[in-house]
This record gives structure tokens, sequence and C-alpha cells, in this order.
């Protein structure tokens, strides 16, 4: 069973020398191969690519200064990812460097960590500057979608800074009392754009595939995405300068997607 899934992430398209963004839910993946552990799916992810490819995974904290009294602190070494338990694995292993952004960290393994580096954190988190522009502009650079859908797709906020959308500089979490600031140990940070709500970018995911441009893998009812971020970026950037309305969640069910649509008076 554990050959199986390296057997169908090469099938999926997973080579060496990709440079490759993961997403994942652990308990779906565990739902199509029962019997591996989270490291032996790093390990099989690292052993297709090699070091001359890349592993990323975001290492999210969210860590932004509130203006309502406490909030949290990145500290890079020992700040948990929230983005699940394969990438707070991930963080913590063997040769993996996290990045220094306190609000949206990664964690590279491969020929990413040496080029990036662990100093990066751009004013615009998921933006210019960023591991997600890396990617975009890298060739052989790939998002696999491991038992997740495209509301998890962190791309999707890039593509919102590069369209761009109408709320692309806006922030979405007033009413948290969110600044646009980022609290970490080394210091805080002013950053220029606060990636929001992700929840309907399946709008995104429905109109890829509902036209053939992507297609994506099932195993044991469990889906997998292998997509390249040239295809993303071809017709994500067409799709979000002109369906940006699809890009928010339905008028009065989404706190953050709200804020944005009054303040762009976007209906």
């Amino acid at each position: 069973m554990n050959e199986d899934l390296k057997q169908f992430l090469k099938k999926a398209g997973l080579k060496k020398s990709c440079h490759t963004l993961i997403h994942s839910s652990f308990r779906n993946i565990r739902n199509a191969f029962p019997d591996i552990s989270i490291e032996y799916f790093i390990r099989s992810l690292q052993e297709i690519v090699t070091d001359e490819g890349s592993i990323i995974m975001p290492a999210f904290t969210y860590c932004f200064k509130r203006s309502s009294g406490e909030f949290e602190v990145f500290d890079k070494l020992s700040s948990p990812s929230k983005i699940g338990a394969v990438s707070e694995v991930f963080r913590n292993m063997p040769n993996v460097i996290r990045t220094s952004s306190p609000t949206h960290s990664f964690s590279l393994w491969g020929k990413a960590a040496k080029i990036i580096g662990c100093d990066n954190s751009p004013a615009s988190p998921l933006g210019a500057g960023s591991v997600l522009d890396w990617l975009a502009n890298t060739s052989l650079s790939y998002i696999i979608l491991a038992g997740v859908d495209f509301s998890a797709l962190s791309f999707g906020h890039y593509l919102e800074v590069k369209a761009p959308v109408p709320w692309h500089n806006i922030s979405p979490w007033d009413y948290l009392s969110v600044e646009p600031i980022g609290a970490s140990a080394s210091g805080e940070q002013k950053l220029i754009e606060l990636p929001g709500c992700a929840k309907s970018f399946i709008n995104f995911e429905r109109f890829l595939i509902d036209n053939e441009i992507i297609s994506f893998y099932y195993e044991h009812n469990t889906k997998f995405f292998f997509i390249s971020t040239k295809t993303l970026i071809k017709h994500g950037l067409s799709y979000f300068s002109k369906q940006y309305k699809s890009l928010l969640c339905n008028a009065g069910t989404c706190q953050a997607c709200d804020s944005r649509r009054k303040q762009t008076n976007i209906y």
C-alpha cells in the first residue's frame, strides 16, 4: 500500500526537479492510503522530486496585531502552523527551513530553501516578493491539493493581487480588530495586503473543471489535484479580473466578504 502512494503521485505528474506547493488534509489522504504516516507521505514527495526540486508547505500563523488588546506574537522556531498536521510535521523535519512572515510563513525543503531563504517576509505576504511569487516565476512549479479543494488554494490570493481584484489592498478583518501589521518576536511589520476569505475560490475550481482546463484524480473517493502554476496564472488572471464577484461569499454569509463588498461597493 505504501508503494501505491508513490505510484499514484508519479501518475498524477509529480517528478524529479518539480517545485511543488502542497495543501493537504491528512484525514482525507489516509482515507485513500490507510497504512501511511504523515512522515511517509512527506518523504515520498521528497524522494520523487529530489533535492533538485522543492517541497513547499504553508505554515501560516496569522499573527496580526490587534487593536482590541492581546494577540499572538510570531516566533519562527516555536509558533505552530495553523494549516494542519502535515504542515506542522513538515515544518519540524530535517533540512526544512521556515520563512519569516509573521502572518503567512512557509516551510521550504530542497532548492527553494536555498534560493528563497529564511528571511523572506514581504509586505504583501502572498503577493510580490512572496514564496508564491517565486513559484509563479519558476519553471516546473506545481501545486498539489491532496484531499482538499480550492478553498485551501493560497495561490488564489496571489492571483487576487496580480489581477488585481478591486479589494486586493483592502483589509477584510476590521471586525476582528485586526491591524495591517504582522506581530513578530523580531518586531512589527507593516503589511500592504491582507489575504481574506478563500471559501469561494471553489467557483474558480468549477470554472477550470467545467472548461476542461484541469482535471483531478480520485483514490478511494479522495480527490487530488496536480496543477501547474502556469495554468493557474494563464486562466486565473482573466477569471479574477473579470469574474471577481464570484470570489466573494454570498451576501450575509461571511463577515470578511461582506466587509470587502461594502468597502468596494460591489453587490
